[in-house]
């Protein structure tokens, strides 16, 4: 028998599939399912939600009146609504498409009992029929998910790096209308490959990394090569001088402290990251890493997938390390611990500037909020 999840910290399958469609703009979401399901939603997604707000007797009598209702009054509010069933209707085995039938709408059924968070998402999308437009201008931006604590940020951005290179935005992975992510340019750059829209229609397109400042230069350079007429030069020498900044800072932080012991806690791309960036900068010591969405490979570092917070917190209180990283859940287990947020959710401390993590200014931003984290500690 599988060990139980006790206080499961990764959400489900409905809200990945919410995610991804509230950040199409012109798409009307709609929760089909009890309150519960929509309000957990709606706290983890920062776009508008609608639900039908399921009571007993559609459970038990059928929720096809409900339905119709809601969807109806959403119609004129909306070029396309989508319909995300809960767990209960999933149960219930009614025909959303077919009810639905005299509507335009994408009827989905990832409830939150078939998998994970990234698992609904990419259910969601993979029902867009998204194919490849080689004649669209343009560079898309990709793997913005607004689970992510800094998606506004990271979009941001991309945006400030391909307007250096007077590169115009194609479509925007999930940030955008349903038309454009439907028919995106051959080229993307992402701020977080866990969420590259790629595999959601089996392309063979180009998806450059910005996730980190080695991997911003790596793909100017390619992008560079592809678009001949684009000068790249200031994200290089803008890339060189946050390097010598960061490493300067790394260097005056050693020169007075120990290399840090650090526990690291998010999505697959984003723990990567983290852990060779505070490798390279502060030498640290990074005593365990646990991976929201997916099973690391080829770590040099202790590493697996974990989503209980039992788990998670016997780790931390056991281990005692110098800095975590992670989300509130983790900076809860133990307060006094130097910590910095990466990890949805945030909820001890108020997030509202628009701070990036990809990017030339999100390496700057996390090692800054590292640095000072630790020196508080001192």
């Amino acid at each position: 028998m599988s060990k139980p999840c006790i206080n499961p910290v990764w959400p489900c399958a409905m809200t990945g599939a919410a995610s991804a469609l509230a950040g199409l703009t012109d798409v009307g979401v709609v929760i089909h399912g009890s309150s519960g399901c929509y309000f957990y939603a709606d706290m983890a997604v920062p776009d508008s939600l609608h639900s039908t707000f399921l009571i007993q007797d559609e459970v038990i009598f059928g929720a096809e009146d409900r339905l119709l209702e809601v969807v109806d009054s959403l119609s004129c509010m909306y070029s396309k609504i989508a319909v995300i069933n809960t767990c209960v209707p999933s149960v219930m085995g009614e025909d959303i498409s077919g009810i639905l039938s005299d509507f335009d709408v994408i009827a989905i059924d990832p409830a939150g009992f078939s998998g994970d968070f990234d698992s609904g998402r990419d259910y969601a999308l993979s029902k867009l029929d998204i194919k490849t437009d080689h004649g669209r201008e343009g560079i898309n931006i990709d793997g913005i998910c607004s689970l992510d604590p800094f998606h506004r940020g990271n979009l941001i951005e991309a945006k400030r790096l391909l307007d250096l290179c007077k590169i115009p935005v194609a479509a925007t992975f999930c940030r955008d209308t349903l038309e454009s992510v439907r028919n995106p340019s051959p080229y993307s750059v992402s701020v977080n490959p866990d969420y590259s829209h790629q595999k959601y229609h089996n392309s063979d397109d180009l998806n450059l990394s910005i996730l980190g400042i080695d991997n911003v230069t790596d793909s100017f350079s390619k992008i560079s090569e592809l678009f001949p007429d684009k000068d790249a030069g200031k994200i290089f020498e803008e890339a060189e001088e946050a390097d010598e900044v960061i490493t300067k800072a790394g260097s005056k932080y050693l020169r007075k402290s120990d290399p840090p012991d650090v526990m690291i806690f998010g999505t697959e791309s984003y723990v990567e990251f983290a852990a060779e960036h505070l490798k390279n900068t502060f030498d640290a010591n990074i005593i365990f890493a646990g991976v929201r969405n997916g099973e690391p490979e080829n770590t040099d570092f202790p590493s697996k997938k974990i989503t209980d917070m039992q788990e998670t917190k016997e780790r931390i209180l056991n281990e005692r390390p110098d800095l975590i990283i992670g989300s509130s859940f983790e900076y809860a287990v133990s307060p006094d611990i130097p910590f910095v947020e990466m990890t949805f959710p945030i909820r001890h401390k108020v997030m509202l500037h628009n701070r990036p993590f990809a990017g030339i200014e999100g390496a700057l931003s996390f090692t800054e909020s590292v640095i000072n984290s630790l020196n508080k500690k001192s």
